[in-house]
């Protein structure tokens, strides 16, 4: 009895240790911070690696940040619509005595020191205002720490302060305060850029905005910035820009629905499925099991700040009717303009769509998933997207600006233009003007019928011309036959009277083919209707027939008015 027992508490305590660690090292949290909130109060629920994102106002209180691997920051990215205050004039603003911290895009004022670092490592201070303190900036017995794009002026004793901290970097930064800083230890000062000192009295002789000799922090220890900046230009963060697309945002459970991400400068990504599951792979697949709605959430992160985009997906249940299933059209595309030729990409991101059908403004049109168009001449032209299903249709478009071609692109976009045309020339029986994927064509079908139709007519003109065989499997004039008519016509008639022969033979040979043919029609009834092709089909192929035979009947007529000449 008293082995289950002991064996019970362990299997308890190893349940809440192993709850523990996973409440530790799971999925970033985010915490946002209203005007009239608490951030200490936020700070205190979160966990290392969550986010704290102050929403713009004004916030008096100091703040002491004592886990690792946490980010605070204003969610707007400007710190001119977020300040942070003392609680009194001798209060520290932030206190951070944890390790991997950041703070970022902060107004902070009116304390004892706007932010201390009190045995901290490798934190990161980026993007704040710090004025009206005693120091702006403190760092004490705190290393390999960076401390970049800072304006930190206006600070009664001293605008940085280093003591009994070293291997710091301290670049980017606008210091003009009574004293810009102190440093008891080596820290570097520069590395792609320097700083700007209110108080550097060097020049700048080639005018590339840095000071030609470097300015001395603490010659002594070797701390020196030796790219001094003339001016100062707070460089604005690269933030991201979270964007993504879902293949389906309605059906049936289970549905299975895959995400696509599009995000800008992003280095991490954290999906929410709204179901309290979360991926962060960058294109997930994701399988709803059961009918509800549910909001979709992309944040994308950098260094600099995230950025968030929904979509809600409705999953419904599978044994109730659900309304007509509606296409929604959609695309993606690399650009909007360029100069002559100017080739686009095209990507079809519609939902529900059966099929899809592009018109590029230009006369031009395309059923392919991914085109790539090429706009041959300048303008503005309308590309629009039409995607289709059986229950309706939905269109999208956006406005392309061509520009005229460069002096280095005319002869390609030449080029271009003729091969454009040679191909819509070939492109018979297509009732697309363009085809943009060989794939995928809007050709209809080809009339094998007609094209016979149409090469039988053209054969037989040309070779009852020429007094040749007709089309079709009937021989009209034996070879022996009708080389004892070219005999008896070369040695009976004179030059003219063959010439003459000739242009008659032509001229009734067009009669009797208009006679054969006006006869077909006028013959036939009304009520044919639709069958009427198909009659012509069937009296053609003998037209070439009776053309051979009333040439016949015409030259033994020509050659037995030879007869009577000569007598």
């Amino acid at each position: 009895m008293a082995q289950t027992q002991t064996f019970g508490r362990t299997c308890l305590l190893l349940a809440i240790f192993i709850l523990i660690s996973v409440s530790g090292t799971g999925m970033a949290s985010e915490f946002r911070v209203l005007p009239g909130e608490s951030i200490q109060n936020a700070v205190d629920e979160a966990f290392p690696g969550d986010i704290v994102l102050v929403e713009s106002g004004e916030f008096n209180e100091s703040i002491y940040v004592n886990k690792d691997n946490l980010t605070i920051k204003s969610a707007s990215g400007n710190p001119d619509d977020t300040f942070i205050a003392g609680e009194t004039s001798i209060s520290y603003v932030f206190e951070i005595v944890a390790n991997d911290v950041k703070i970022s895009d902060f107004s902070i004022r009116d304390g004892r020191c706007g932010i201390f670092l009190n045995n901290a490592e490798n934190c990161i201070i980026n993007g704040n205002k710090i004025s009206n303190q005693e120091a702006g900036i403190y760092l004490f017995k705190s290393d390999n720490n960076l401390l970049n794009n800072n304006m930190v002026y206006s600070n009664l004793d001293c605008g940085i302060k280093l003591l009994a901290s070293s291997d710091n970097v301290i670049r980017g930064n606008y210091f003009d305060n009574a004293e810009n800083a102190r440093d008891y230890k080596f820290n570097v000062w520069n590395k792609s850029t320097g700083n700007y000192w209110s108080d550097y009295e060097g020049t700048d002789e080639n005018g590339d905005g840095v000071g030609d000799i470097a300015y001395g922090v603490n010659p002594k220890a070797g701390s020196m910035d030796y790219m001094p900046l003339m001016k100062y230009v707070q460089a604005p963060p690269v933030l991201p820009k979270a964007c993504f697309t879902s293949d389906v945002t309605e059906g049936s459970a289970p549905l299975s629905v895959r995400f696509k991400d599009f995000s800008e400068n992003a280095t991490s990504l954290l999906w929410d499925f709204g179901n309290n599951n979360t991926s962060s792979y960058s294109n997930p697949q994701y399988t709803y099991p059961i009918e509800g709605n549910f909001v979709v959430s992309l944040t994308a992160s950098n260094e600099n700040g995230s950025d968030s985009e929904s979509v809600t997906i409705s999953v419904l249940n599978a044994s109730e009717p659900s309304g007509p299933r509606l296409p929604k059209a959609k695309f993606i595309y690399n650009t909007t303009s360029g100069h002559v030729p100017l080739v686009i990409k095209f990507v079809d991101i519609s939902e529900n769509a059966d099929c899809v059908r592009w018109t590029f403004g230009d006369g031009k049109t395309s059923c392919c998933p991914e085109p790539a168009h090429t706009f041959c001449g300048p303008g503005s032209y309308t590309v629009a997207l039409a995607a289709i299903n059986e229950n309706g249709t939905s269109s999208a478009s956006i406005v392309v600006t061509v520009l005229p071609a460069s002096e280095e692109n005319v002869e390609a976009a030449d080029s271009i233009g003729s091969s454009d045309v040679t191909e819509n020339s070939e492109n018979t029986g297509s009732s697309s003007d363009d085809t943009e994927c060989a794939t995928c064509t809007d050709d209809e079908p080809v009339d094998a019928n007609n094209i016979i139709e149409s090469e039988g007519t053209e054969n037989s003109k040309s070779k009852s011309n020429s007094g040749g065989e007709g089309t079709g499997n009937s021989r009209i004039i034996h070879k022996e036959e009708l080389e004892s008519i070219k005999d008896s016509v070369i040695s009976t008639a004179s030059s003219k009277i063959l010439t003459e022969t000739g242009r008659s033979l032509e001229n009734e040979t067009l009669k009797v083919q208009k006679n054969v043919e006006d006869f077909v029609d006028d013959s036939l009834p009304e009520s044919v209707g639709d069958s009427l092709p198909e009659m012509k089909k069937k009296i053609l192929p003998w037209i070439p027939s009776f053309l051979g035979l009333a040439g016949i009947i015409f030259m033994v007529s020509v050659l037995k008015r030879g007869s009577r000449r000569r007598k």
